[in-house]
């Protein structure tokens, strides 16, 4: 069969960086393809070219028998291959529809005029055909995050492409949406076209793919066949070594020392009568559903938003502040879990997002030591393993792992007595993650007591030493380490706390 993509020994690298070293691969029409790989190993750079985002500074893109070069992302989707960008690029301010025919407005109107009509009634065509429910009147910023992800996904399958390439596309997706995209993936290839698909979750790559290339460090390492391997063979390739106790140890011994207590917080919308303490050094683990309060939650805890009901205590001593900052120098520091939009200053250099918070404790007459500030900066990347050419490099040249070291340095930068991390490894690869992993079991061995939500359930049972699990704003049960198991989490997770004894 003759291949519908052939990149042939593509080549690109920026400033300090060799991105993609002289990689070569082929895909096969009606299979999805899987380039795998740590954070930094070239994936996106390869993708971005393809797409017409990146030029190569050397080799071949060949689509369909012919060479091909692309200066814009237009001139790309032209030619059939549209791409759903791991960061998002919707328009907050115009409708469904009109994201979703920007630049493409031809397809559904002659002439300058946009025919209102003819693209409404285009959109809700398209999410049919995909199975997609969406209205194509709201205004795109009043969608949950998810379903901006899904309108991404309308977007590019509009051109009705020959490759849809999708980078790291279920990170902001629920299950159910996750589920809905495989149908759509399995839609595509079942009508002869290819699938190019970036996933950091493993299960995800078995599920989707076919075949998969594995790049480290730009380079290619093979190509193969996802029903001849297992995870632990892609691990390998990824990282080339075998990775051996994914988890930390936990608590020996859990502390009787309270350091931070929540009494019947609640926001009367999102949240409810939250309750619960949390010990120093141990770490506690939010088991939940995505949706069911537990962010807003956290967000009112590290002073983001408001609470209506309830107070916070930290070391038996009740807290009032009405901003992050305020929240920050009593001791309560929050990563959030969009590093891109909430955590980061993509455009400033490492040197100073690391010390972004810790910037008025280190000034001297409203000053900025830079001195200090570059030392401290140093102390950080060393710690976090941070892997940057210099601290002048801006974090948005970074990948998504160094991204989120640098989210969780800044605010360790400010000494917190209590950090609160909301999805911690979203995005990140496997290796990337265990030094997270080590990361907070250290945090937490050095006496900082640690609330964390993730969505991977296998993270919140391997890191947390204990449970509460939510539904809909309420706390519903509360599970030590010996009792930690998905069923168990997953019965309080769905209202049914009272039931997760039963049979577990």
């Amino acid at each position: 069969m003759k291949p519908s993509l052939i990149v042939k020994d593509l080549d690109k690298a920026f400033v300090g960086v060799h991105a993609v070293d002289h990689l070569s691969f082929q895909c096969q029409p009606g299979t999805v393809h899987v380039l795998q790989g740590e954070n930094g190993a070239g994936k996106s750079t390869v993708l971005k070219m393809l797409s017409g985002m990146y030029q190569p500074d050397s080799g071949e893109i060949i689509l369909n028998g012919t060479p091909v070069k692309f200066r814009h992302p237009s001139e790309a989707r032209r030619k059939g291959i549209a791409m759903v960008y791991q960061e998002m690029s919707v328009l907050p301010e115009l409708t469904v529809a009109q994201n979703i025919w920007l630049h493409e407005e031809h397809r559904v109107g002659k002439g300058w005029l946009l025919k209102e009509a003819r693209m409404l009634e285009a959109t809700q065509q398209l999410a049919q055909t995909y199975g997609i429910e969406v209205d194509p009147y709201m205004r795109t910023g009043d969608l949950a995050i998810a379903q901006q992800q899904m309108v991404e996904i309308l977007k590019a399958l509009a051109v009705d492409p020959e490759i849809l390439i999708l980078d790291e596309p279920t990170s902001a997706l629920t299950v159910k949406e996750v589920e809905k995209l495989h149908n759509i993936v399995k839609t595509i290839t079942a009508a002869g076209k290819t699938v190019l698909f970036i996933s950091h979750r493993m299960e995800e790559v078995f599920e989707f793919g076919d075949y998969a290339t594995i790049l480290k460090d730009g380079k290619l390492v093979d190509t193969v066949d996802l029903k001849a391997v297992t995870e632990a063979d892609i691990i390998r390739m990824m990282v080339g070594r075998e990775l051996q106790d994914i988890f930390p140890a936990k608590l020996d011994k859990e502390s009787d020392e309270a350091l931070f207590r929540v009494e019947d917080l609640g926001d009367g919308k999102h949240f409810h009568n939250i309750s619960f303490e949390l010990r120093k050094g141990e770490i506690l683990g939010i088991g939940a559903l995505d949706g069911q309060g537990q962010t807003q939650m956290m967000r009112a805890i590290a002073g983001i938003q408001r609470h209506t009901t309830g107070r916070i205590q930290l070391n038996g001593e009740e807290l009032h502040y009405q901003n992050c900052r305020k929240a920050l120098k009593q001791g309560i520091g929050y990563v959030p879990e969009d590093r891109k939009i909430q955590g980061l200053c993509l455009g400033m250099s490492v040197r100073e997002n690391l010390s972004m918070t810790s910037m008025f404790r280190d000034s001297r007459l409203g000053f900025i030591d830079r001195k200090k500030e570059t030392k401290q900066a140093n102390a950080s990347v060393e710690q976090m393993n941070i892997r940057t050419p210099s601290l002048l490099q801006k974090v948005g040249n970074l990948s998504g792992g160094n991204q989120q070291k640098v989210a969780i340095g800044k605010v360790l930068n400010d000494l917190p007595k209590v950090i609160l991390l909301n999805e911690p490894t979203r995005g990140i690869d496997v290796e990337a993650k265990q030094e997270i992993y080590r990361l907070i079991r250290r945090l937490a061995s050095e006496g900082i007591a640690v609330l964390l939500y993730t969505s991977d359930m296998m993270e919140t049972i391997g890191l947390s030493d204990r449970v509460i699990t939510m539904y809909e704003g309420h706390i519903t049960g509360e599970l030590s380490s010996s009792e930690l198991t998905e069923e168990r989490i997953m019965f309080g997770a769905m209202g049914l706390g009272e039931q997760a004894g039963e049979g577990a």
